[in-house]
């Protein structure tokens, strides 16, 4: 009935119906769902510069800061967020839902957002061709019904300088929601069509008999959750799902190469915070650490499984003109960076009773938060005259391959925004 146990692909035909099928599924159920916040930046210029750091561009001289930037598969908001973040980027937002696109747009319109164009394709029939300096795809192409495909007109987008950002489904994250959703199929036979409704009263029917202790149990959570929330997880018509290595194979495939990961909210907020394991054993640590990145980082997948971060990634083109650094170089090269601490300031939106946004009055210190405790004392020690590697020193921190990774995700990404560059390595 399926062509694979571990995915769910009985309904992934020819890409048009897929195309078609997915289009109803995301008007029947729009995600993400809406935002009760939005946020911008008082200085149009920082979350580039964050974002260059999280590629090791300590220059800032890899994504531009008026770049131009495609959200492909935009779903309600992230094209919202997407514009918002890069102000003085042009933000392209395409998505096969009429529906997605609709409440896209009033919310852009809510917030007056004047650098977004929002346009209804399918990734599988653009004609983009070397013409994006980002571009962001999460959780698309993995409901297409040739993925390789879907990425490859990705590819054909990217400018051979630019940078793009994916994720797809990590097959160990995915092992009971494909069960699920098998068995909701089977129940409802859908063997070749889908019932959205009916699979949906299946699904809960499902969810409030079944045990928590069972090894199914964890659906038992969506018991109090939206319709819209319980069918991206539980109810997806088509779902492929990766191993970093089968994502690196595709990506190849697509002449694409992965630079780093990206870290998200979702792992953030689970502090899956590295694909980098830190061994106690010395025999291990080395084996491990002389790994080419992408050998190490599948160790990591196939050894967490269901514990290891999402699989999301920052990829290039393989004939780019800049050669691809290991995550090692790039951490020797934060070490020879001098930074200062970063900070700018931040206006909310929030949404009203009536679901319209508002503009909160005056603003709050960006980032609001103290960086994490494993980290904040190579922070608070930071001298802008000196290389960080000096700072390492100044505070007993060993500058090793584990502690300098940590301390570039924690103090210099998107993410974790509280250094930034005063010059290029090479002090």
């Amino acid at each position: 009935m399926t062509a694979r146990d571990d995915e769910n692909l009985v309904l992934a035909g020819a890409p048009d119906s897929a195309d078609q099928l997915n289009a109803e599924f995301y008007t029947r159920f729009p995600y993400p769902w809406r935002a009760l916040t939005f946020y911008y930046l008082e200085n149009p210029y920082f979350e580039t510069t964050m974002l260059n750091h999280a590629l090791g561009a300590w220059q800032g001289d890899v994504v531009p800061r008026t770049p131009k930037i495609w959200v492909a598969g935009c779903g309600t908001n992230q094209a919202i967020f997407t514009a918002l973040r890069f102000p003085r980027a042009h933000v392209l937002g395409t998505d096969i839902s009429a529906g997605s696109l609709e409440i896209c747009s009033q919310t852009a319109r809510q917030l007056d957002i004047s650098n977004l164009e929002l346009k209804q394709q399918s990734i599988n029939e653009v004609t983009y061709q070397d013409e994006f300096d980002y571009i962001i795809s999460t959780g698309v192409i993995h409901h297409n019904a040739d993925p390789p495909a879907t990425l490859q007109r990705i590819a054909a987008a990217l400018k051979q300088s630019g940078i793009l950002e994916l994720m797809v489904y990590n097959r160990f994250h995915w092992t009971i929601p494909a069960a699920f959703q098998k068995a909701v199929r089977i129940l409802n036979r859908d063997e070749t069509t889908v019932d959205f409704e009916s699979g949906l009263s299946v699904a809960k029917a499902i969810i409030e008999e079944v045990s928590a202790d069972t090894s199914i149990g964890v659906v038992a959570r969506y018991r109090e959750f939206s319709d819209a929330m319980l069918a991206d997880e539980l109810l997806q018509p088509i779902l492929h799902s990766y191993t970093v290595e089968s994502l690196a194979d595709m990506a190849e495939s697509c002449g694409l190469e992965i630079l780093l990961p990206c870290l998200n909210q979702f792992d953030k907020a689970e502090q899956k915070w590295s694909w980098n394991i830190e061994f106690k054993s010395e025999m291990l640590r080395e084996l491990y650490e002389s790994l080419p990145d992408v050998c190490r980082w599948h160790v990591t997948n196939l050894l967490l499984r269901e514990a290891s971060p999402q699989l999301w990634f920052y990829l290039q083109r393989k004939d780019a003109k800049r050669k691809r650094r290991s995550e090692s170089e790039i951490c020797e090269e934060f070490l020879a960076t001098r930074f200062t601490k970063a900070a700018t300031a931040q206006r909310i939106y929030v949404q009203s009773d009536d679901r319209k946004y508002r503009l909160v009055p005056g603003s709050i210190v960006y980032p609001s938060t103290a960086p994490d405790k494993s980290v904040r004392k190579i922070f608070d020690a930071l001298d802008e005259t000196h290389p960080l590697r000096k700072t390492f020193e100044q505070v007993g921190v060993e500058p090793n391959f584990s502690t300098v990774s940590k301390a570039r995700m924690l103090l210099s990404s998107s993410m974790f925004p509280y250094l930034k560059a005063v010059t290029g390595p090479g002090l």
